[in-house]
Parts: structure tokens; sequence; C-alpha cells
């Protein structure tokens, strides 16, 4: 018997090192104001800048890991003076999407998830290719609230997905009016 208590002790011990480690490993998130007025909540390692796309409300990224995430929002009245009319966020995302499927032997477009979030409606699609700078995933969300619907690019090297993919989709999510 006694040599079964310090077993027990050790398996304890390493139990507790191991819960230790995982939660350490939760990335945190901290809330940051975009456009017109909304939040969202960025992983902290990445950092606000100007230089991934023009017309984005909101910009992150990490170079040390290839994480970039951009918003893009268009006002619901704006796009309807606009003759632009849509359903809900799939919708707006599958007319967003159709760019991506124009060139469907180099990319690989998923089907769209459709959820709700912080009373948002949302839809979701991966998107991965190859080209010759190497291969990418990229996240692409729309979210639709009462006045707004944004569209939530995230993306990094295909490689680096499966360690960014729950924090892409955690920021997605995150969107407040």
């Amino acid at each position: 018997m006694q040599t079964s208590t310090p077993i027990k002790l050790v398996v304890f011990f390493l139990l507790l090192l191991g819960s230790f480690s995982a939660a350490q490993a939760q990335t945190q998130f901290t809330e940051r104001k975009g456009g017109h007025s909304y939040t969202m909540e960025i992983p902290s390692y990445m950092v606000k800048t100007y230089e991934l796309n023009d017309v984005a409300s909101l910009q992150y990224f990490n170079k040390n890991k290839e994480a970039y995430t951009i918003v893009i929002e268009d006002s619901k009245d704006e796009l309807e003076l606009r003759g632009m009319k849509f359903e809900n966020a799939t919708d707006f995302l599958e007319s967003f999407a159709a760019d991506y499927k124009k060139e469907e032997k180099r990319r690989k477009l998923s089907k769209t998830k459709s959820f709700e979030s912080n009373g948002n409606r949302l839809a979701q699609n991966e998107l991965k290719w190859t080209d010759e700078d190497g291969d990418f995933f990229m996240l692409i969300t729309a979210v639709e609230t009462k006045t707004h619907f944004y569209k939530v690019i995230c993306w990094t090297l295909a490689a680096n997905a499966p360690q960014l993919q729950d924090d892409f989709r955690h920021l997605s999510a995150s969107i407040k009016d």
C-alpha cells in the first residue's frame, strides 16, 4: 500500500501541473472600439495597425504569429440607398464570398455555418488556398446587427491555423454595437 501512495501523489501533481499549464495557455482578450460605435474582443497578442486595408474600420495583427484581422462595416441604410438589400448575415456573406468562389480551383471555401452571438446573427466560412507565398487559412464572418453588417476577416498561414482558429472564432463573434 505504501508504494501506491507515492504513485498517487506523483499522478496528482502531474495532473495539477497539466491543469495549470492549460489554464495559462488560454488567450486573454481585451475589448476594443472600432468604427461607428462598436466594440470587439481582440487577443492580447495582437496590436493595432492601419496598414492592412484602406476601408477597414478596425485592424489588428501579430507579425510573429502571422495573425491578421480586419473589420469592414456597412450600414444597412447606406447599402439600401445603393440598391443592396440583404435578408440576413448568410445572404450578406454569400454575396461577399462570391469573389472567392471565382477561383475555386485554387481556393477551398467551406459550407456556411449560421449561428447567433451577443444577440447578433452570424454566418461564417473557412477559406483555404495556396499561392506562390505558401498555404493560407482565412475565417470570414458576416455579423448582422440591427443597423449594420460587418465583415470580419481573419487570416494566417495554414500551419498556424490550428493554434489561432479558436481565437479567430471568439473575436469574430464578439462584436457589440
